[in-house]
């Protein structure tokens, strides 16, 4: 193609006003330019454009076809001009993230509110899925950034901290260790246990964290969600440990009493992640920043 906009823009003005010096004036080109640029189309082209009868350029066939079709393309061109200056002042576009199960459900929707609030003109698309597949997804590029709690370490990621907590035991509320605010990690030896499926964050460092403890779980059942997790505390198949966040309601209900395990070290930070050496888009920034800017550690 070697055409260029400005031809275009010069001869979709010569149609419009049927006259080389009028246009000329409009553009602020001098008349011989007017004219340069439109035989350049026609050269490109390889058809006549404009016939001059008595001394008017008079649109030929391809000329009204071009026309038409200029005026579509420079509008487009305009409304993309437009866009782009919108993304970069994060005035729109689609932020597209991703996010780990507990972050997902419990801690993203109030960022959003505040992200939404300053920048109402983005859309935004959330995937949700355990920590590795987060992980892959933003080592491939199809994820610019996400928000994960799980362990990760890969030299090829950029992991920023930007939230604590701390997870805990959860119990039914008539439990035997429900009464209690403390226990040791051996009081736990025999119970049953509800966990998260494998891949889970919350799942490796309970794991990890008893392990150390020298507390193997007695597994009765695997769920893919936290609220699946505690609404089978809540009835009674066993206990489990999770993020505060995640049972809040249930246990200012009453349903589910928080234990703290003394001997075992149950913190755990949450993350933005993102490719090492990519460029983040504004939106993702600005989702970053007000990321960083989250005060408080929930769930101690």
């Amino acid at each position: 193609m070697s055409f260029t906009l400005v031809q275009l823009a010069t001869f979709v003005r010569v149609a419009a006003l049927g006259n080389f010096s009028r246009a000329a004036e409009d553009l602020d080109l001098t008349q011989p330019g007017v004219t340069r640029q439109v035989r350049a189309l026609e050269r490109n082209f390889g058809v006549r454009l404009v016939d001059v009868v008595g001394r008017r350029p008079v649109l030929t066939d391809a000329g009204r076809f071009l026309a038409a079709r200029a005026a579509d393309l420079l509008g487009s061109a305009a409304a993309l001009e437009r866009e782009m200056d919108e993304f970069a002042r994060v005035q729109g576009g689609e932020l597209h993230l991703g996010a780990t199960l507990t972050i997902g459900a419990y801690v993203l929707p109030g960022l959003l509110t505040r992200f939404g609030a300053t920048y109402p003109g983005v859309r935004v698309r959330v995937e949700v899925a355990n920590t590795p597949a987060i992980a892959a997804s933003v080592r491939s590029g199809r994820l610019g950034l996400a928000l994960v709690e799980g362990p990760l370490e890969d030299p090829t990621l950029e992991i920023v901290p930007f939230q604590s907590e701390r997870l805990k035991l959860v119990v039914p509320a008539g439990h035997r260790l429900a009464r209690r605010t403390r226990v040791s990690a051996g009081d736990l030896a025999g119970e049953p246990f509800v966990w998260r499926e494998p891949g889970s964050g919350t799942r490796a460092l309970a794991e990890e964290a008893l392990a150390a403890a020298g507390v193997t779980p007695r597994v009765v059942l695997e769920l893919p969600s936290g609220e699946g997790v505690a609404r089978a505390v809540e009835a009674g198949m066993g206990l489990t440990i999770l993020s505060p966040l995640v049972v809040a309601r249930a246990v200012a209900a009453g349903d589910l009493a928080l234990v703290e395990i003394a001997d075992v070290d149950l913190r755990r930070t949450f993350r933005l992640v993102c490719l090492r050496g990519r460029t983040l888009s504004p939106a993702a920034q600005a989702l970053a920043s007000l990321a960083r800017q989250t005060d408080g550690t929930p769930g101690t």
